[in-house]
């Protein structure tokens, strides 16, 4: 392998001008491990007691080199760490997820995630995440979870909220920073069980786009220290086509082509009408007919010997016989090597 790592825009030639010492070596290392991420820490705010509570970071493979994520490690149980891919491409995504358990923890936490990287070297980044958890409120179910949904489909459903505390508690505002989420029920209940409940009707609107989305809805109540209480809220808005949002063709020595292949997926029937795609290198051989799934082969050439190689990231767009919304994308990314970076 290279004994640099090699940006993709940008290589670092320090070694030539006799700048590259030890301690700088080091230094660099734990700057491509850090610049891979979109943000390094994380504020989950007063969740109640119980609540299903998760954070990704995510992270972007910026390089020429392929990048492998040995671990993931928390300094306090509070928060369970996971990796959701460990092997990560030329400008192939992936993310650390966070979990803040609530379950068995109550009060402010607060706890440093290590991610460990043994490709293309030794790295190691350090995440922060910390919370409250109030263990005087719980709110059934932990999460407001929608599951999937066609698009431009509207959904309710229930929460209750149960405070045990003050008899002069109340919520006051319920929020969300997400125009398609809103709650038009918010009621009071009087039960004689000495604890204060609310039962709330959150409905997502038939204006959510498409795709996973993680947000939350935010009770606001007369509380003084903390008077600001998120719920964790999920799903999954499908749209008529669904295509994987990349492929990855890895790294391709100069000279050389690989194939591989597109799935993309209908609610009804539907013929492909055209594939496009601006680099001239791609082509593609999608098959007649009309059916609910269609795989389309792909052909990637690299080019001749001696031609300008690097890392690319290309858009594709097919084209289908579906009247509204007949169109999905995706992205083709790889790196085209010269036979000499080739790890021997």
């Amino acid at each position: 392998m290279n004994q640099r790592l090699r940006p993709i825009c940008v290589v670092l030639i320090l070694s030539i001008l006799g700048l590259l010492s030890l301690p700088a070596q080091h230094a660099f290392a734990q700057d491509w491990v850090r610049d891979m991420f979109e943000e390094n820490s994380h504020d989950f705010g007063t969740v109640p007691r119980g609540a299903k509570t998760e954070f990704e970071f995510k992270l972007t493979n910026k390089y020429e080199e392929d990048v492998h994520i040995a671990s993931v490690r928390s300094s306090c149980g509070c928060t369970i760490p996971r990796i959701e891919k460990a092997d990560l491409k030329t400008y192939s995504q992936g993310s650390i997820i966070c979990e803040f358990n609530t379950r068995s923890f109550i009060g402010p936490k607060s706890a440093v995630v290590t991610v460990v990287f043994t490709k293309p070297y030794y790295g190691e980044m350090q995440l922060m995440v910390k919370g409250n958890i109030r263990s005087d409120i719980v709110t059934e179910p932990g999460e407001i979870q929608f599951g999937e949904i066609e698009r431009g489909t509207e959904k309710s459903t229930s929460v209750k909220v149960s405070y045990a505390g003050s008899k002069r508690w109340e919520i006051t505002d319920v929020r969300s920073a997400n125009r398609n989420l809103g709650v038009y029920q918010l009621e009071r209940i009087e039960n004689g069980s000495g604890k204060i409940e609310y039962a709330m009707q959150v409905r997502l609107k038939d204006t959510a786009p498409a795709g996973d989305f993680a947000d939350q809805i935010v009770l606001v109540t007369n509380d003084r220290q903390y008077n600001l209480v998120t719920i964790p809220v999920r799903g999954n808005i499908l749209a008529p086509l669904v295509m994987p949002v990349s492929v990855e063709l890895g790294t391709i020595r100069l000279g050389a082509s690989v194939q591989s292949r597109m799935v993309i997926r209908g609610k009804q029937e539907f013929g492909i009408t055209k594939v496009e795609c601006a680099d001239e290198r791609f082509s593609f051989s999608p098959l007649p007919g009309k059916k609910k799934v269609h795989v389309i082969p792909l052909k990637f050439n690299s080019g001749a010997e001696g031609a300008v190689g690097g890392a690319f990231r290309q858009k594709v767009v097919v084209h289908t016989t579906l009247p509204a919304d007949g169109v999905a994308t995706t992205v083709v990314s790889g790196n085209v090597v010269d036979g000499d970076d080739t790890d021997s």
